[in-house]
C-alpha cells in the first residue's frame, strides 16, 4: 500500500480558513489524513493512503500548479504556506518487499 506525505507550514493568519478547507477535503477524500506538528506549531503533514505512482505524479502536477492555485477553488496555497507554494514539499512512499 503506496503513501503520499505532502509537508508545509501555514501562516498562522490563514490557520482557520486552511482548516475549513481541509476538513471539506478529508470529508470528500477518505484516505487523507492531516496531521499537524506537535511541536511545530503550523507545520502539516497531509498522508494519503492508497496512491499509486502515476496518481502521485498528477496531485503533484495539479498541486504545484500555480495558474491553478490562484483561481482559489483549490485554496489559497501561495498565501496560505510560509514561503509560498515552493515551501509544499511531497513523496511517494512503496512498502518496501523483502526476498
Amino acid at each position: 500500500m503506496s503513501k503520499v506525505f505532502v509537508e508545509y507550514a501555514i501562516k498562522s493568519e490563514f490557520r482557520a480558513s486552511f482548516l475549513i478547507y481541509m476538513q471539506s477535503q478529508q470529508l470528500r477524500e477518505g484516505r487523507l489524513e492531516l496531521l499537524e506538528g506537535t511541536d511545530q506549531e503550523g507545520l502539516y503533514v497531509e498522508i494519503w493512503h492508497d496512491v499509486t505512482y502515476e496518481d502521485y505524479l498528477s496531485m503533484k502536477e495539479e498541486r504545484l500548479n500555480i495558474e491553478r492555485l490562484r483561481d482559489g477553488q483549490y485554496g489559497d496555497w501561495e498565501q496560505w504556506i510560509k514561503g509560498g507554494i515552493s515551501k509544499l514539499h511531497m513523496w511517494h512512499f512503496s512498502p518496501i518487499k523483502y526476498s
